[in-house]
């Protein structure tokens, strides 16, 4: 009996002298902070960084063994030589915001010798800013030594009160420096241009602004703005571009009783086709040297139809005929003619006829042709 209390005895000593020997080496990892906000960073801006600092809180040395991330966007980097008991070391981590638009949390795992907790969790989180698309610019028009984006600006359909705009770039392709100045404009249309001294590879913007209001009509306007461009000791040169609108009326506030007693236009067809045009003397007769096709337009709907024009842009195409009004039940034909001589080896155009039908108050019709 007596040899058993002493082995009891025995044994207790030893646990008391084992867990005096694990308090004596406890080692503690702690950081003064487990969280880092960026906040909000541009994508394009680069990589960031931030340091945590990592405490050893125990008494005894301190070794981080291996970090990982929960992202390969997220780099760490940390001190590698023991940390003593109250001393601190440094974990950096770096985050690559490329190509990661938009909210990102990243977790960094630190993996020691801390006998308080196998793994301490660290965290940077913020908001990547989506980096801006760039304009990619191509200049296909020539006029002079400047190149030009576009030939054609189509401002789509307007509305009386709306005041729409559109650029136009130029570059200058030339070896020489480009005066540049730009011709007088209709009322409803402003122009503003950027730069008018280009050197060589130098660029420069065309500011325009529609404002409806001010053309005082509705349908389909066209205009031009003229560029004029000019070289020291060279005589000027000049170029167009086209400019075009659909100037409708404002649909936006119309009620569902407005809109049932509203006009309808219902067109014979959207595609006219002449076909292989006759030469001079050919067996089927020209008419004052032109063919002519038609389409007629009926107002299917309670009230009346307004046309407000039917036209094309393409000089080639006239348009006559027709009615400026069409009442309830009524219908109208508008011709489409052409000169055979004028079309080189095939036509594609399009007739654009601006009306008040709140369904459709700009229609398409396709005219072709080949020689």
């Amino acid at each position: 009996m007596l040899h058993i209390k002493r082995s009891l005895f025995c044994l207790l000593c030893l646990i008391c002298l084992v867990v005096g020997i694990q308090a004596q080496n406890t080692i503690r990892i702690t950081s003064e902070q487990d969280v880092h906000d960026f906040g909000t960073i541009l994508e394009d801006g680069g990589s960031v960084s931030h340091t945590f600092t990592i405490r050893n809180s125990g008494d005894a040395p301190l070794v981080i063994t291996r970090v990982t991330t929960s992202c390969g966007c997220t780099t760490p980097a940390w001190t590698k030589e023991p940390i003593e008991p109250g001393k601190t070391g440094e974990l950096q981590v770096t985050f690559n915001p490329k190509g990661r638009p938009g909210p990102f949390r990243k977790t960094i795992s630190i993996f020691s010798n801390a006998t308080d907790k196998r793994r301490h969790i660290l965290t940077i989180k913020g908001q990547v800013s989506k980096k801006p698309l760039k304009l990619q610019v191509v200049y296909p028009y020539s006029i002079g030594n400047i190149k030009s984006s576009s030939k054609n600006i189509v401002f789509n359909t307007v509305t009386p009160d709306e005041s729409v705009g559109e650029k136009i770039y130029i570059l200058n392709e030339g070896s020489k420096p480009v005066s540049v100045r730009l011709g007088k404009t209709p009322t409803y249309l402003t122009a503003d241009l950027q730069a008018t001294e280009l050197k060589t590879g130098q660029t420069s913007e065309i500011n325009l602004v529609l404002q409806a209001k001010e053309a005082k009509r509705k349908g389909r306007i066209n205009t031009e703005l003229v560029i004029i461009t000019e070289v020291e000791g060279e005589k000027p040169v000049s170029g167009t571009i086209d400019i075009a609108a659909n100037l409708i009326d404002d649909f936006s506030k119309i009620t569902s009783s407005e809109k049932a007693k509203a006009p309808v236009a219902q067109l014979s067809g959207t595609m006219l086709e002449f076909g292989k045009l006759p030469e001079k003397g050919g067996i089927i007769p020209l008419i004052g040297g032109k063919v002519s096709g038609t389409v007629e337009i009926t107002n299917t709907g309670k009230s009346p139809l307004l046309i407000y024009s039917a036209s094309s842009d393409n000089p080639i195409l006239e348009v006559s005929g027709g009615k400026k009004e069409i009442k309830p039940g009524n219908s109208a034909t508008f011709k489409i003619s052409l000169r055979p001589r004028d079309i080189k080896t095939k036509l594609d155009a399009v007739v654009t006829i601006v009306c008040n039908d709140p369904n459709g108050p700009v229609r398409l019709v396709k005219v072709t042709a080949e020689k």
